[in-house]
């Protein structure tokens, strides 16, 4: 070997692991090393799998000591890690959703702020001091998935929440039909677990809880009922017939997990996300007559009994004549008064304590009582700046990021249709999970502004036609 082939060995290694290194560090997720995007699905995973919110830590945190605050400590130490160092000095782009979901967070300080003596004489500031503390959290996590997915890694990551999706759904059919919620018993095994008050017991009309990885039963349906978009959406787009198949599988079992909660819910949220998907896409409303049938199918073999149940509470004479919806509509009444009285700002953000008045299965009533109209209407703002980026790029971006777009505009409506029914705030799965798809929403959007920028400079390049021909400008 001569001396320049010596040299050149080790430097060629070198540059191999180097090649290797980079080629880690600016993949795509999950091909790739970038610590961010891993820590991202950890949360993801944590969110499905885990009953976080029912684990209280032996250890001293502010507030809480729930799981998901140390593991989004380390998220938001990561996404700081990635900004300053990994990816060099960046700026975090602000959307629409970022200035709605801000203008959310300041009403509630503002509306706490305002109402602290009265809230501090009745022994009330510091629930709503704690739940101020949450909703920054999920801020936190929007802006961080926001930054820190790119618009290539969206797929992938909507890929394994559907993923989870399943596992979750499969686990959720096992308690309805087993009684045993894996959830609980294998966590307990391993972390400080307070079981829910709702597992194991029925309620006031004997439906029995199932709660999945929460503490309600309503939280898994509506979980389902924001992955269950995309599995249509992916079932509808896909040409490969075995993949057809899967997706098709997929979305049935989401569908029968959550008609296994037995809440009129479980019905309601999808209808609402399938009407948008049907609006986006009329074609697709020939693909879904065949696969509703297969969703009624699957639904009957995995959880039998279920769809029936439910269907019979959509009946109008037990509508509205159960002892629940007899409860919801006297919630109108009871919370009048407070909302006469503080027709602005509210009581306090989530000052209203549920279990010393009475629970409120609604999140419009509980944003109203607790930061008034402004309120209401900041919490409604989200949602639909989140649907009109979902809209923009499903319309005007590329075609592979399209399909995604349309999945997250009809989880956004049957979240917000879901808001009607159930205190979303109240599980924290659930405006987790809207974070995430907000998240995803706003990386999408970045496409929007990075073609918008080439299109308007060669517009502005365009020579000025004169009547003499062309007029060349000069550089």
């Amino acid at each position: 070997m001569t001396p320049s082939a010596q040299e050149a060995g080790p430097t060629g290694l070198l540059d191999e692991q180097g090649r290797r290194t980079l080629r880690g560090l600016v993949g795509d997720w999950p091909r790739t090393t970038r610590p961010l995007p891993w820590a991202l699905a950890g949360f993801m995973l944590m969110l499905w799998l885990v009953p976080f919110d029912s684990i209280d830590l032996p250890i001293g945190l502010p507030l809480e000591a729930k799981l998901d605050r140390p593991v989004l400590l380390l998220i938001v130490a990561l996404w700081v890690l990635s900004l300053t160092i990994l990816d060099g000095p960046q700026r975090v782009r602000f959307t629409p959703i970022h200035y709605a979901f801000v203008g959310f967070v300041l009403v509630a300080v503002l509306s706490l702020v305002y109402n602290a003596e009265t809230t501090v004489r009745l022994g009330e500031l510091e629930l709503g001091v704690r739940k101020l503390a949450l909703l920054i959290s999920y801020l936190t996590l929007f802006v961080v998935v926001a930054s820190g997915v790119r618009p290539s890694e969206v797929r992938a990551f909507m890929n394994f929440m559907c993923g989870l999706a399943v596992v979750t759904a499969l686990a959720v059919i096992w308690e309805y039909r087993s009684e045993f919620n894996i959830f609980f018993e294998w966590t307990q095994m391993v972390l400080p677990v307070s079981l829910p008050e709702e597992l194991g017991n029925s309620d006031s009309i004997g439906r029995r809880s199932v709660i999945g990885p929460t503490i309600h039963p309503l939280a898994p349906a509506m979980m389902m009922a924001c992955a269950l978009p995309y599995a249509l959406i992916s079932m509808y787009e896909n040409e490969d017939r075995r993949r057809k198949i899967l997706w098709g599988l997929a979305a049935g079992i989401m569908f029968a997990a959550a008609l296994a909660t037995q809440r009129k819910t479980s019905i309601v949220a999808p209808i609402a996300a399938i009407a948008v998907l049907v609006a986006y896409r009329p074609r697709m409303l020939r693909a879904l007559i065949p696969g509703a049938i297969g969703l009624f199918i699957i639904a009957h073999l995995f959880t039998p009994g279920a769809l029936g149940g439910v269907g019979k509470q959509l009946l109008p004479q037990n509508m509205f004549g159960v002892a629940s919806t007899i409860d919801r509509q006297n919630d109108y009444a009871a919370i009048e008064p407070d909302v006469v009285n503080r027709p602005l700002l509210g009581r306090g953000y989530e000052t209203y304590d549920q279990k010393k008045y009475r629970i409120l299965d609604n999140q419009f009533l509980t944003t109203i009582i607790g930061t008034g109209v402004v309120g209401i209407l900041s919490y409604i703002s989200i949602f639909l700046a989140i649907f009109l980026i979902a809209h923009r790029v499903a319309r005007n971006g590329k075609p592979g990021r399209a399909g995604p777009a349309l999945a997250i505009a009809a989880a956004t409506a049957a979240m917000l249709v879901g808001s009607g029914l159930l205190d979303v705030l109240a599980l924290p799965q659930l405006p987790y999970l809207v974070c995430f798809i907000a998240g995803f929403a706003a990386v999408l959007s970045r496409e929007l502004g990075a073609e918008s920028a080439p299109r308007a400079a060669r517009t502005a390049g365009r020579s000025p036609v004169g009547p003499g021909g062309p007029v060349t400008a000069t550089r």
